[in-house]
């Protein structure tokens, strides 16, 4: 049987925890600036929202969102994306706990959560092309390959989306 997985909330005692986890071998190649990102959890802007996601009883990884807004979309060459859809970014912390479905649930839970608000009519995940880890358990979530494109010079990424409407 496989454990509960949930979305619960992240204080300002997981900072230490995700800092370590943005370390991982196979989390850092894909979250290249740790700063930058431990800076957004610390004080997330306004319309991001973040959770750790558990399995069971044990924390394994960390999820963020944020409402993008119109200017935003367009300055990413995203003209076609509706204004109100939601970035994500997750992660799973410990290499023991990849590869168990936790990442697909926790974006189902996300999903969920997100179908509530009558604003969102997709969910975008922006991955590189080259973490295919990553594509096949979003596409386990239901979420599917629009493009690709380079994100302020991260390099060439998959943007997969969910529609919600």
């Amino acid at each position: 049987m496989t454990p509960n997985v949930t979305l619960q909330p992240f204080t300002t005692g997981h900072l230490t925890t995700l800092a370590e986890w943005l370390r991982q071998a196979h989390v850092a190649p894909w979250y290249p600036e740790p700063a930058a990102n431990l800076a957004w959890a610390e004080h997330p802007p306004d319309g991001g929202f973040q959770r750790i996601i558990a399995r069971g009883s044990a924390e394994v990884g960390y999820i963020r969102w944020q409402y993008v807004d119109r200017e935003t979309l367009d300055s990413l060459g995203l003209h076609d994306i509706p204004e109100n859809s939601v970035d994500a970014d997750i992660l799973i912390g410990d290499l023991s706990d990849v590869g168990k479905g936790t990442g697909p649930l926790a974006l189902e839970a996300l999903t969920d959560e997100l179908r509530r608000d009558p604003r969102v009519a997709l969910i975008g995940l922006t991955t590189s092309v080259d973490n295919v880890h990553a594509h096949r358990g979003f596409e386990r979530a239901g979420f599917r390959i629009s493009r690709q494109y380079d994100p302020n010079g991260f390099g060439l990424c998959h943007l997969m989306i969910l529609n919600l409407r």
